[in-house]
Order: structure tokens, then sequence, then C-alpha cells
């Protein structure tokens, strides 16, 4: 993978002028009601509370299955932290693969919200901290393992990167060399797609939008026949979605750089895989606190304690670790 373009790592102070102000950005995620209401609840919650310059930012959260529509009490809930609700069939695939809800989602926000920048957020994650977005086309995160990630040539991933890079109409050579998050392995560019800071007007979700569903409707499954069954925040996916793990963050990185160079990948405080910490180091930048972590954890009550645990092992300040907890404790699991 010689010759590539490197990315630039976000600085952990950024230039003047390089900082997205809260009234360019707008927060979006994807709602339904079963255990990512509460996950979304405990997620808004953390913004207003932690996320310092960002805290009163819009938030919007769509729930693009109406059949999955949430209550009128989860609705007010979210309203009470200032949270914009929409419902509309935005999917109608009836896949199992619930993670094309984000993709429809996305693509759905670039073409009718109009702040020039999206933050696009998994349910399950928690600002810890107030972030540090960067006025760049794209701000990403790799991703944690290697999973459906291709290394390139010789990989059996590859052919299938190739047929995605071939929708977008790019070479596969295009990707940037990069390094997975969590176990370290050289990979062509994919990106966590749980957090992404994307210029609206770039098209990239809308692109991501195109690749994939032309993946579906060639049934590209990147694990297929694997056996594999993902355990997920939403506890096990099945079969049948767990083969098409991985899919939608190739579609996303390939969208990207089919139409930016301006690529800019977040530092250690960001997206941090809380789940996959508890036998392992993180390092974080010298000085500074985690900021946005991706828990992953079903918030039912056994596992409270580990990721209170993993949070006391980042060395999260002890007024976040007592409202995280609290926070726990109040959860109503419906």
């Amino acid at each position: 993978m010689a010759g590539m373009t490197k990315q630039r790592l976000q600085p952990a102070e950024p230039s003047r002028g390089e900082t997205l102000d809260a009234d360019e950005v707008v927060f979006l995620i994807c709602v339904e009601a079963n255990p990512l209401e509460v996950q979304a609840h405990l997620l808004c919650a953390s913004l207003r509370r932690f996320g310092g310059r960002y805290k009163d930012a819009p938030i919007v959260a769509v729930s693009p299955r109406p059949a999955l529509a949430l209550s009128p009490t989860s609705q007010a809930a979210l309203e009470a932290l200032g949270v914009t609700y929409v419902s509309m069939p935005l999917n109608e695939t009836g896949s199992p693969y619930g993670t094309i809800n984000r993709i429809v989602t996305g693509a759905w926000a670039e073409a009718n919200l109009p702040q020039p920048y999206l933050v696009v957020l998994d349910t399950d994650m928690i600002f810890t901290a107030e972030p540090c977005f960067l006025r760049a086309d794209v701000g990403v995160r790799p991703v944690d393992m290697k999973g459906s990630a291709t290394g390139g040539e010789g990989d059996p991933l590859d052919d299938y990167w190739t047929r995605l890079c071939g929708f977008a109409g790019i070479a596969p050579s295009t990707l940037p060399p990069l390094e997975t998050a969590i176990d370290r392995i050289a990979i062509r560019a994919s990106y966590n797609g749980g957090f992404m800071v994307v210029r609206r007007d770039l098209g990239v979700l809308r692109r991501t939008r195109d690749i994939f569903f032309a993946s579906l409707e060639e049934n590209m499954r990147p694990l297929a026949g694997s056996g594999v069954n993902v355990f997920a925040s939403t506890g096990l996916v099945g079969v049948e979605a767990s083969e098409w793990w991985g899919s939608s963050q190739a579609a996303l990185s390939i969208a990207i750089w089919s139409l930016t160079l301006d690529v800019r990948l977040y530092d250690n405080r960001y997206n941090i895989p809380a789940h996959l910490l508890r036998d392992r180091s993180w390092p974080l930048p010298a000085g500074y606190e985690p900021v946005l972590l991706h828990h992953h954890y079903p918030l039912e009550r056994e596992y409270h304690d580990p990721l209170l645990g993993t949070m006391r092992k980042l060395a999260c300040s002890q007024a976040v670790l007592e409202w995280t907890q609290a926070q726990l404790a109040g959860l109503t699991l419906r």
C-alpha cells in the first residue's frame, strides 16, 4: 500500500479557526422502541451535561421504521432534553441488519437539515468531556478490529472491497493505509460508522447509501457463511444480520475517498471502545481526558459495573463517574 495519501491526525489543540462553532453542527442519532431508546436518552443527557460549547447544539433523533416509533412517553423524555424527534419510513428493506437505519437516516439528514455539519453518532455512546470538532470535510476514527476490512491484494475480503469501489468509480488503491484501533492490523481505510463529522453539502452520506444499496441488490455479505453471531449493544443480532456486519463502514469509507481528500482522523479521546478495554490499555494524549466513549454495552444492570470500571480505568473525572452511575441507576428499560 505504499504511495497512498496519509491522513492527518487531529491535533490535541487545534489552531484558531479550525474548530466548528456550535451553531454549525447538528447531532444525528437513530432511535427505536427497543434498547436503543434508553441508550439514546443517556447519550443525549451526557451531551447536555458535558458537551461544553456544544451542549446546547441541536440533536435530531430519527426512527426510520415507524413500526418501531417511540411511545409518547419516550418522545417526551427526549424532547425534555431539547431533542427533535422524527419518525418516517426511511428503511423499508425488511432486512435484519439494523445499521441500515443509520445509512438511510444520514442520507435523509444531508438532504433536509440546515446545519453545514452533521455529527452522526451511534446511540451506545457517552460524552465525558467537551468535544472539539474540526473544520474538515470529514472527521472519523479507524475501525476497532479488522473484521470486514481488507489488508489489500491477497486478502480474502479484497474482492468484496474492489466491487464496492467499483460502485463509486474508484480503484481500491485510492483508500489510504490505516491501522485498526485495537488489533493494530494494517488495512485499507475503514472507519467506525458510529462516530463521524461530515460537511453536509459534500454528499458523503448519500453516496454511502447509494454504494450500500448497490451491494444490497447484489446480496454482497462480507461475512457470508462465517456463522458468526455478533453481540452488539442490543444483544445478539442473529446470523443473517452478522453476515452484513461491517458493510456499512465499507460503504462509508469508499464514499468518503470518492469525494474528498480532506479527511481527519480524530485521536484516542474519541470513540473509545469501552467494551474492549477491560484487559487492554488505551493511550490517551498526554494531559487529556477521554471525550467520547462508545460503550457497546447493553444497559441492563449486569453491564453497569463493567462500564463504570472501564471509565475508572480511563481516568474519567469523579463528576463524570458519579453522574453516569446515577443515570444508570435511574434507567427504565422497556
